[in-house]
């Protein structure tokens, strides 16, 4: 069973990447909503969507998606590095699974870090602040299988402040919860102040 309370988890917490990046090293900006997985990465009909049982565990997620903000975004695999920081998405446009913690249906806290902002304005996870309790985000496979989550709360935190065994604790719910920045920008520590978490549980 994985531990997610362990040294490395709050290392993530603490040193998750929320800087102002390049525009040169963001992805081009989708234009549609996209409510399924990309068709370069599904083999089954994009008109066919299959909620997930369950008890099945989602490995490998491409898409995440919340209707209510209008959001879409592919999702890529974000590890820890040999110093234990973690390895967020160079792209200011993508979100990350943490993969090597707990995994999207699995009973613990799966996290999906992503960018607030960068040089040009607003990034991927700008809108999360706009969540409301009882909204839904939609993680897809590469099969447009899906698993649907509900939003349990939307809270933000000065960093040293923050509940890390609410976000990275062991719990018997299969949660996953969202992290990117939020409040003022200090630009001589290159990050914000505050950490903004969306709870949410997966729909039985």
């Amino acid at each position: 069973m994985k531990n997610n309370t362990s040294f490395a988890a709050i290392v993530i917490f603490l040193i998750i990447a929320c800087l102002i990046l390049s525009p040169a090293n963001n992805m081009k900006e989708q234009t549609a909503f996209q409510t399924s997985a990309p068709k370069d990465q599904t083999s089954a009909d994009p008109e066919i969507q299959t909620r997930i049982p369950q008890s099945i565990v989602m490995k490998k997620p491409v898409r995440l998606c919340i209707p209510s903000v209008h959001l879409s975004t592919s999702i890529i695999p974000i590890h820890l590095s040999a110093d234990g920081q973690l390895q967020v998405p160079k792209s200011s446009e993508v979100a990350g699974l943490y993969v090597d913690g707990v995994l999207p249906g699995e009973k613990g806290n799966a996290i999906v870090a992503g960018h607030v902002d960068n040089y040009t304005g607003p990034a991927i996870f700008y809108p999360l602040k706009h969540l409301k309790p009882g909204s839904f985000v939609l993680l897809f496979d590469q099969n447009n299988q899906y698993l649907k989550y509900e939003v349990l709360a939307v809270q933000s935190y000065y960093t040293q402040e923050a509940p890390l065994e609410k976000i990275f604790g062991d719990t018997p719910e299969k949660q996953l919860n969202l992290i990117t920045c939020t409040g003022k920008y200090d630009r001589k520590k290159k990050e914000h102040e505050k950490r903004l978490i969306v709870y949410t549980r997966l729909v039985e």
